[in-house]
């Protein structure tokens, strides 16, 4: 166990830290409860065990020998960020002419599926590339020396659950009643603000 504890305390550090991630489960489960931000948590977490199943088969060593292949997934990447943070800079737009707000769901619109939370959670870890690098880097660098097949599955298993507790956590946290009463008080400011940091993340993911 105290092999792999400098490489679960890196991951515990890069999990918390917010980010995109922890911007979409948040603003979700303030908007439309704590369900539906657990949702977008599972994409997440879903996201991130793409990312590091590809960079425990050497993805992440490919893409570096191939730049152009990050490079197009990156530029996707920024793409689906960017288009994000429009989307939600033109709800906040629509709410200015809408009408009163029905609990749990802004301007009185109807619930969103199921999928469609789990996919933004998916889609937006999903869009930033650098998750591969970042996994490599991790695993190159602090996984056991040695460490056997089973072994690093059981490790990815780990880290997936201190990811999905996590957002779990913040979920539960951001439903709680005063939190979605102070959401609905500054929605439009709120959604400003995310919608231009999705985009702004974007922005910084378009290959030069």
């Amino acid at each position: 166990m105290l092999a792999i504890a400098p490489l679960l305390l890196a991951w515990a550090v890069c999990v918390v830290t917010p980010g995109p991630d922890f911007l979409a489960v948040l603003r979700t489960a303030a908007a439309r409860g704590r369900a539906a931000g657990l949702r977008v948590g599972l994409g997440v977490v879903c996201g991130m065990a793409c990312w590091a199943t590809l960079a425990l088969v050497g993805l992440s060593a490919l893409m570096a020998r191939y730049e152009h292949l990050y490079l197009v997934i990156r530029a996707v990447g920024a793409v689906l960020l960017i288009g994000y943070g429009l989307h939600v800079l033109w709800s906040t737009r629509n709410a200015a002419s809408s009408g009163a707000e029905t609990p749990g769901m802004p301007n009185g619109k109807q619930p969103q599926s199921h999928r469609h939370h789990w996919r933004l959670g998916l889609f937006t870890n999903l869009s930033n590339p650098k998750a591969l690098v970042f996994f490599g880097a991790l695993f190159a660098t602090l996984m056991p020396h040695g460490a056997s097949p089973a072994m690093r599955v059981a490790l990815l298993a780990i880290m997936l659950a201190m990811g999905a507790g996590w957002f779990a956590a913040v979920s539960w946290c951001a439903g709680a009643q005063p939190v979605v009463a102070a959401y609905k008080r500054l929605q439009k400011v709120i959604d400003r603000v995310a919608g231009g940091v999705f985009a702004a993340i974007g922005l910084t993911l378009i290959p030069r």
